[in-house]
């Protein structure tokens, strides 16, 4: 059953676990500290689903260690397995429902951040924390695009 615990943003320890993660690893350290307070880490067994496909909900993941498979109407569409990977984002930048399920393979653990959150910030610390997710989600999407290109380009010169 999936564990969740804090963290504490004053840690030394925690503070260079999270530079580890790269989306986090050039910020300064008053951001790092936003990112940690707004976090929890989450354990998550073999089988465990991480998201469901259809559900609703505010939660952005960086993966730490572990294995997990994307599935997309009960069909295996990818895995993830790299630190650092981040899962989750979509739902947050448009609202729309989980387009795909994720379940850990291997014992996981991620850095799960409740964007929801943001509502409860002061204004300074809610841009401070969004612009970072949008960054990376930016950096995210664009690599993503340019596998899809990729492959998009291979399957229409296997067509002709």
């Amino acid at each position: 059953m999936m564990k969740e615990h804090e963290f504490d943003p004053t840690n030394a320890e925690t503070l260079d676990q999270f530079r580890r993660i790269p989306a986090f690893s050039s910020l300064e350290e008053e951001m790092i500290q936003e990112v940690v307070r707004m976090s929890r880490m989450r354990k998550y067994e073999p089988g465990e689903m991480v998201i469901r496909e259809g559900d609703f909900d505010a939660m952005v993941f960086f993966l730490v260690k572990g294995d997990l498979r994307i599935t997309h109407k009960g069909i295996e569409v990818g895995t993830i397995r790299r630190l650092g990977d981040v899962f989750g984002e979509m739902g947050i930048i448009d609202g729309s429902p989980r387009s795909a399920s994720i379940e850990a393979l291997t014992p996981t653990l991620c850095v799960a951040v409740d964007a929801s959150l943001f509502d409860r910030q002061a204004a300074k610390d809610t841009y401070t924390v969004q612009s970072i997710l949008y960054r990376v989600f930016c950096e995210v999407l664009a690599v993503r695009l340019r596998e899809m290109d990729k492959k998009l380009s291979e399957l229409t010169a296997n067509r002709g």
